[in-house]
């Protein structure tokens, strides 16, 4: 996997794009002359991050396509957009709120262009992620898109506090907003008949970027203590948090290995989807007891039990996974068989 990755990278290197070049001097020269303070330092991680994934997808692109020379980098829009919030935050900088709204735009605008370019490039290595939508990304795909972008704004909008007071409120209203879209999109590709592999990958991958950043700003808003009082109920609520987060990542690792052998994808259980629901109602338990100090204490009992009902449901849903998984596999080869015979 490694070669793999350093081998797209060489290729992208050697055909590397004025644009590309343009996209990671804009993200350098952003945090040497505007972010010396180290509350920018995960918003311009994100953004170097997001860069190099596009040059990366350039890469794999150009693996496929040799001689093509264009491809999902080689848009203007993300570009321009970067060197206006570039000069935004340099010329604002002694007004804190245009200068924070210029970061998160940069911030979402990259996250946006990366995921872009990674369905691209991985449609071009195999046709049937977005075989629904004919290649193109579609509506569905570009709401699970921007449920990202937002859902990386929100631990930094809790954790900093960039907009004074009313910091909670906009990180609690980013934070619905991305969770609606994750209703959203799923409802849409079925109305609209673009359901795709793509959107089945992207939308348990959207649910984990939503979850996990937030949960551990609130975590460190509340300096560990997630607004319980006894050590006892803290320690179950880590051991649940870690149970979840080992489902998890075993998912993301059966991901990397084994779903894209599978033609169709595999979308989400009954099981999956009550998770996912108990996470939100989670969030929003979390979102409220942060911007309403006043109801912490309920809200904590509420967060504990919840937190319980998401670890029981995160093992009953990887063993359900994992047998949808080999069922999966098996009609996808006997359907194989059947062509060949």
């Amino acid at each position: 996997m490694l070669r793999k990755v350093l081998r797209y990278f060489c290729v992208a290197v050697c055909r590397i794009s004025v644009q590309e070049i343009l996209l990671v001097t804009a993200s350098i020269l952003s945090y040497v002359l505007f972010g010396t303070v180290m509350r920018n330092l995960y918003l311009w991680i994100l953004i170097l991050a997001c860069d190099l994934t596009v040059i990366g997808a350039h890469g794999a692109y150009l693996l496929r396509r040799p001689r093509c020379h264009k491809g999902p980098w080689h848009i203007p829009t993300p570009l321009i957009l970067r060197w206006v919030c570039f000069i935004v935050i340099g010329v604002s900088q002694n007004n804190e709120i245009a200068t924070a709204f210029a970061w998160y735009l940069m911030v979402f605008a990259s996250v946006c262009h990366a995921f872009y370019c990674i369905l691209l490039t991985m449609n071009a290595h195999s046709s049937t992620w977005l075989e629904g939508t004919n290649g193109e990304i579609g509506a569905p795909n570009w709401i699970s898109i921007t449920r990202m972008g937002l859902a990386v704004l929100v631990p930094h909008l809790y954790a900093v506090q960039p907009f004074g007071p009313s910091s909670s409120t906009i990180a609690t209203i980013v934070l619905l907003l991305a969770i609606v879209t994750d209703a959203a999109d799923g409802f849409i590709a079925r109305k609209l008949n673009q359901c795709t592999k793509a959107g089945k990958a992207l939308d348990p991958l959207g649910d984990k970027i939503i979850f996990y950043p937030t949960a551990v700003a609130f975590i460190l808003a509340t300096h560990g203590t997630v607004f319980l009082g006894s050590v006892a109920l803290r320690i179950t609520f880590y051991v649940c948090f870690a149970i979840m987060l080992t489902r998890d990542v075993l998912y993301i690792i059966w991901f990397a290995l084994y779903y894209r052998k599978l033609s169709d994808g595999m979308g989400a259980s009954m099981v999956d989807k009550v998770r996912m629901a108990t996470l939100c109602a989670w969030l929003g338990i979390a979102a409220l007891a942060l911007t309403i100090p006043n109801i912490q204490a309920r809200m904590a009992t509420a967060g504990f039990t919840f937190m319980v009902i998401i670890a029981v449901l995160s093992v009953i849903s990887f063993f359900v996974d994992f047998a949808r998984m080999r069922a999966a596999f098996k009609a996808q080869e006997q359907t194989k068989n059947k062509h060949l015979a």
